[in-house]
């Protein structure tokens, strides 16, 4: 896919979806995608309070996650944050395109960041570019992915691994592949790119916990499954 599509936007400081998922994925190669018709959109955070942020370093810089390792398929890569310009569709409505990691994980500034309640976001090539997430479609729930930030490396457990249609898809269908990178009101890392390996007709999205909530999940598991004993 060369194309990238469809964003999130904010009305009201509520940060929304547009129509189309994945195509706010980065290119993948492959045969060309068309950006979709939208209204105009832009993916960009309501203004917030002059309170430090947990995105601000000590120095007040931006920080943002700078690496991601996922053992099981041997992946260990550099993380760059990813903004967004302004595309033209074919009817010339503007709508907000992401831009390209190359050779690394794309962090959506808008998205999360490790530590913080919401989803963290990072998109990958599958075969072009380092091809970066080429292998996310050999996870499997409990393997481990770790993100680096802040000096810090934050351990996730895949939680399950999703395959959704995009180029055929419906309007419908893709409002709902949207709500995978939407905000959350719990704690994940949500790592997307297109599927399978020598097409880009669908995404694939891979959700992933932090280890306490996982583990506390499957606390709560255990304790419903024994009470319905």
């Amino acid at each position: 896919m060369s194309s990238h599509s469809s964003l999130g936007r904010h009305i009201g400081g509520l940060f929304l979806l547009s129509a189309v998922l994945l195509g706010l994925l980065t290119a993948c190669g492959g045969a060309p995608m068309g950006p979709a018709d939208l209204p105009e959109a832009s993916p960009i955070r309501s203004v917030e309070s002059a309170m430090p942020h947990p995105r601000d370093g000590t120095n007040g810089e931006e920080t943002f996650p700078d690496r991601l390792e996922i053992p099981a398929i041997n992946a260990d890569m550099p993380v760059v944050k990813l903004g967004w310009h302004p595309a033209n569709g074919s009817d010339d409505a503007v709508f907000s395109e992401w831009d390209v990691a190359e050779y690394a994980a794309g962090w959506h500034k808008n998205s999360a960041l490790p530590g913080e309640t919401g989803n963290v976001v990072m998109s990958g090539h599958n075969n072009i570019l380092g091809s970066v997430f080429r292998e996310l479609d050999q996870l499997r729930a409990g393997d481990d992915i770790y993100v680096g930030y802040g000096g810090q490396r934050y351990q996730y457990v895949v939680d399950q691994v999703v395959i959704v249609p995009e180029k055929y898809a419906s309007t419908e269908q893709r409002q709902e592949n949207a709500k995978w990178i939407g905000e959350s009101k719990d704690s994940r890392l949500t790592l997307v790119s297109c599927w399978p390996r020598n097409n880009n007709t669908h995404r694939i999205v891979v959700v992933a916990r932090p280890v306490d909530d996982h583990a506390g999940q499957d606390t709560v598991r255990a304790a419903d499954e024994i009470a319905g004993q």
